[in-house]
């Protein structure tokens, strides 16, 4: 494990603790959310993506900036994909700093894992199958979305992925990850020292 992704592994750590019974980390700072939040997709990301993605997209709102950067450093935990494209009025930003290239929605939205940091509404016919979407903020997706992929939410699904108490991907199906309070992923960047 190296040092700079031991903060991803400590929140993947804490969510198989939640998920076997373990001990819970106290609550943590709300000052880590955006960190939190990365972890969170990117442990998402490694049980629900494709083995090896060869593309990374970020759709980003202004004030969600530091979360995506953060939220690809994160991934770099398991993955290292080539193509780096990002979207929405808080691309340019995160290019700046992430070295992505600024692309439409579309183009975001067609990679082997999206991040989303805005507020949107997601429908089915914008997404391909065998992509993975982390909702890492309070977008909503369609009917039909629900009905086509496979959905996990942050509890207690993540606990149970990572714990491997359920099966995470199955072979070219659209997955979804759904967070919610993050709490158990501030706790555990909380309590690192």
């Amino acid at each position: 494990m190296a040092a700079d992704t031991e903060w991803v592994h400590a929140v993947e750590r804490a969510y198989v603790a939640a998920a076997t019974g373990g001990a819970l980390p106290p609550p943590g700072d709300p000052a880590q959310l955006p960190r939190a939040r990365a972890a969170i997709g990117a442990v998402a990301s490694h049980y629900l993506a494709v083995g090896t993605p060869r593309s990374f997209g970020l759709v980003v709102d202004p004030d969600e900036v530091e979360t995506a950067i953060a939220s690809l450093a994160a991934h770099r935990t398991w993955f290292a994909p080539r193509d780096l494209r990002c979207a929405g009025l808080g691309a340019p930003a995160t290019a700046d700093a992430t070295g992505a290239r600024v692309t439409s929605l579309e183009e975001a939205l067609a990679c082997d894992i999206v991040c989303i940091h805005a507020r949107l509404h997601l429908d089915a016919a914008q997404l391909r199958r065998g992509t993975h979407v982390n909702l890492l903020t309070s977008a909503t997706y369609d009917d039909e979305l629900a009905q086509v992929a496979s959905i996990t939410h942050e509890q207690p699904g993540l606990g149970a992925l990572a714990a491997g108490l359920v099966d995470g991907r199955q072979l070219d199906e659209l997955t979804l990850f759904v967070i919610g309070d993050a709490a158990i992923a501030l706790g555990a960047l909380g309590s690192r020292a």
